[in-house]
């Protein structure tokens, strides 16, 4: 098997337009997961409840599986917070994904990502945002991905210096991670969009340190001419750091597969 990207969106997402028919050809002949948000409350559009149609979601991966020969995989992005475990959890029931993603984009206030993060101090983001982390990682022990590990923090100047701050807090984060076999995800788009690649080479080792074995790379692609951006790099990266194979999942469970 090969490795695939394992975190793209299509126009089931509410910030996404893009299509499947656009990511296929590119895909070659490997397996396309698309992994559509999930975000209750969602501040980016005035707090109301972001969600796939999974009856029609899955109803046309269906049908295109009948001429891609079922290498459609069905997805999902959970946007976490603590106020919306309940409601997570009663929209999961019932539904099946090959893949899922943990993500932390809010605090039930506003998400990270907007500017009026900026009125509390790296400090205060740093402490807030990674107990939320682990919040995420200890409720939904299902999921199998913990992706983009500093989303919460791109909209200030981050070193390494400043995590190593809260590495306490941090380890926790990946200790239970690592206990719950979430995978450690590699994102393109916060490595080279917003520029912290060197957190990367930190939370690798990191998340190493807790025991961790299972790495992914995703694209986090909202459109096709993004799919697979920067795979390179970042293959290149988990080899300095001495990772050798990436974990893929299909039907939630791992394979491991041989880093490209």
């Amino acid at each position: 098997m090969k490795y695939y990207d394992q975190h793209m969106h299509t126009y089931y997402s509410y910030d996404s337009e893009e299509h499947f028919e656009n990511y296929l050809p590119l895909a070659d002949d490997k397996f396309l997961v698309t992994t559509e948000h999930l975000d209750f409350h969602n501040p980016y559009t005035g707090y109301q409840d972001d969600s796939a149609d999974y009856e029609a979601y899955a109803a046309e991966i269906a049908k295109l599986n009948e001429t891609y020969n079922g290498r459609i995989l069905k997805g999902i992005e959970i946007g976490y917070t603590p106020g919306d475990r309940n409601e997570i959890r009663d929209y999961l029931k019932g539904k099946t994904y090959d893949v899922m993603l943990l993500s932390v984009h809010q605090n039930g206030k506003y998400d990270f990502m907007q500017k009026e993060i900026l009125e509390q101090t790296l400090e205060e983001t740093l402490e807030e945002y990674y107990s939320l982390m682990l919040a995420a990682v200890t409720d939904f022990k299902e999921a199998n991905i913990l992706t983009h590990f500093e989303y919460g923090l791109r909209l200030y100047d981050v070193t390494v210096a400043d995590l190593e701050k809260v590495e306490p807090l941090l380890l926790q984060v990946f200790k239970k991670a690592v206990e719950n076999n979430l995978a450690f995800e590699l994102n393109s788009k916060s490595m080279f969009k917003y520029g912290n690649a060197h957190l990367y080479e930190y939370g690798i080792e990191l998340y190493k340190e807790a025991g961790g074995t299972l790495f992914t790379v995703g694209s986090d692609a909202h459109v096709a001419a993004d799919y697979e951006a920067h795979f390179v790099d970042m293959f290149a990266m988990l080899g300095r750091h001495g990772v050798e194979e990436l974990v893929v999942f299909k039907n939630q469970q791992p394979t491991m597969v041989k880093r490209p």
